[in-house]
């Protein structure tokens, strides 16, 4: 509407409700509609509006709720009657429309994509750095309430059947005791097999560690199983389980630590990046490597078979499925780096024939 059509409707006057947008006050006040919007209290002008600046603004019922781009962000006018909010409208050209200019819309675009790339940088870096700084911090009587709640989650994704038939329960105890004594580790662990099928073995904060029948089902002897877990006690020893509980978690997790609670968000985040994922960094894989081959060359053993053995897993595990090194480090690297830290085998098996035979029927 051109200001010739504005200055050639009649003079309108009404009354009106009027924030100012300083407090939540709600001021009655005068309108008199002629070459602007004069909004008046008590014969003095409040403020004064020009058309084009007018927009509609959400929110009111049963009324007109303006706003103006010139005024205070937050400043409404709510017009009840029907006659003056007509009078109104028809003064406005761009009533609807959204008031962005070219200039408002480059300034939006550009702290969106700011924005963007802060919460990128924050997950990327932020997160992590926090992860290695909080961590260590943490008692280990709250890291063990935080296993037994990524614990329940873990039942409750892969079912509650805990393998225990009793000649393989035993076999599996010496093998995880022979690996506990070598390893150093101070926290007591907590090694059990789960009945599923899917390939994976896991370890969660406090020492607990999982293996899944489907992993255990595709080893062909004790020493590929016995670097796996012993690659596990590795992100038990760096609390690798801890620092992705906390940079996955990211506030909330900070959040549940602040006021105690350990079995909501921080657990689940735990629980489904771990099972589905395997989302270590490529630093943890290698350190719980190193880790898994120190363990063995100081038992007399090949840290070997457990490269050949995850060579061999992904070569099976393709496309979709679950598989146990869905983010890890290349696996035949894994392999170079495992073949470097060799030893030749000086040491007994870890497990008789018999034994061997037990544990891969742990499950019946």
């Amino acid at each position: 509407m051109t200001e010739a059509r504005i200055d050639a409707l009649p003079p309108r006057e009404g009354e009106a409700i009027y924030f100012d947008g300083q407090s939540a006050q709600r001021r009655n006040v005068h309108l008199r509609l002629r070459e602007h919007l004069d909004i008046v209290e008590n014969e003095r002008v409040l403020d004064i509006w020009a058309y084009p600046d007018i927009r509609r603004a959400d929110g009111a019922a049963n009324a007109l709720r303006l706003r103006s781009l010139a005024a205070r962000e937050l400043a409404r006018l709510d017009i009840g009657d029907a006659g003056l909010a007509g009078a109104v409208a028809a003064r406005c050209p761009l009533l609807d429309d959204p008031g962005v200019t070219g200039g408002g819309l480059r300034a939006i675009l550009f702290w969106s994509l700011a924005a963007a790339c802060s919460i990128v940088l924050l997950a990327v870096y932020g997160l992590p750095l926090a992860a290695d700084r909080i961590a260590p911090l943490i008692p280990a009587s709250f890291e063990q309430r935080l296993g037994d709640a990524a614990a329940n989650q873990v039942k409750l994704v892969l079912g509650k059947k805990i393998c225990a038939q009793p000649d393989g329960a035993a076999a599996l105890h010496k093998l995880i005791g022979a690996l506990t004594a070598q390893s150093g580790l101070s926290t007591p662990i907590e090694a059990r097999v789960l009945d599923s099928g899917v390939a994976n073995a896991f370890a969660l904060p406090g020492g607990r560690v999982f293996v899944l029948r489907g992993l255990l089902d595709k080893t062909e002897n004790v020493d590929e199983l016995a670097g796996v877990v012993a690659h596990e006690f590795g992100h038990v020893a760096h609390r690798d389980a801890l620092r992705e509980m906390i940079s996955s978690g990211g506030t909330a997790f900070l959040f549940g630590l602040l006021f105690g609670d350990v079995s909501g968000s921080g657990a689940v985040i735990l629980a489904g990046r771990t099972l589905l994922t395997s989302a270590y960094s490529r630093d943890a894989e290698a350190g719980a490597d190193a880790f898994a081959a120190r363990i063995m060359r100081g038992l007399g053993r090949s840290p070997v078979p457990m490269g050949e053995f995850l060579l061999r897993l992904t070569g099976i595990q393709k496309g979709g499925a679950i598989a146990l090194l869905a983010s890890h480090p290349l696996t035949q690297d894994r392999l170079a780096a495992l073949k470097a830290a060799d030893a030749p085998a000086t040491g007994p098996a870890l497990l008789t024939d018999d034994e061997w035979r037990a544990l891969k029927g742990i499950c019946g």
